[in-house]
């Protein structure tokens, strides 16, 4: 029983996905012995293991490449890419560039086009303006999305060509999404 207990105080204060929440948050043990999201006390969580974390106070402009999963609560302008790995856009993100990835999960801002391998997820406070090819996509409820999707796999080994640049990234801020985005 000491092992166990010892267990959960070490995966204490770990950051983990809240998905009640829909955000990061921190582990803590509750008065019954679970380990709850430490915002809202759900159990409902899954953890993230991250390994590069972009913090709010980052702003990067050029060519991002890394080599293991990105997370971004920053701000980033010009290309992302991570190879066969996963990117999370937070909530504080902003992001101006050109994604390739594995997975790609928004829950902050992205203007510009996403080239994954596998899925792209938009939650509910994430919105997209550019053009998404992936196999799969996910779009939650009253998240804002203005641009095109490509599901389409190939399997025969002809290579699909690239998608046009997102013509939808130059947005005026007369418009709605313009107002949305005119933090950058």
């Amino acid at each position: 029983m000491t092992s166990r207990s010892s267990l959960k105080r070490s995966l204490e204060h770990r950051i983990i996905l809240c998905a009640d929440c829909d955000a990061d948050r921190a582990l803590s043990v509750s008065t019954s012995g679970n380990l709850v999201c430490s915002s809202c006390g759900s159990d409902n969580w899954m953890y993230l293991p991250i390994s590069t974390n972009l913090k709010e106070s980052v702003s990067i402009k050029g060519e991002l490449i890394v080599d293991e999963d990105l997370t971004v609560e920053g701000r980033v302008e010009g290309r992302i890419e991570v190879g066969d790995h996963n990117v999370r856009i937070g909530p504080n993100g902003k992001v101006n560039a050109e994604i390739h990835a594995k997975s790609v999960i928004i829950t902050g801002s992205v203007i510009g086009d996403i080239l994954a391998s596998e899925l792209v997820e938009i939650k509910l406070s994430g919105s997209v303006v550019g053009n998404v090819r992936c196999q799969r996509i996910s779009i939650a409820d009253n998240a804002k999305f203005k641009g095109s999707i490509d599901t389409e796999t190939r399997t025969d080994g002809i290579t699909k060509p690239d998608l046009p640049k997102a013509e939808s990234a130059k947005v005026s801020h007369g418009s709605y999404l313009g107002k949305l985005f005119s933090g950058f």
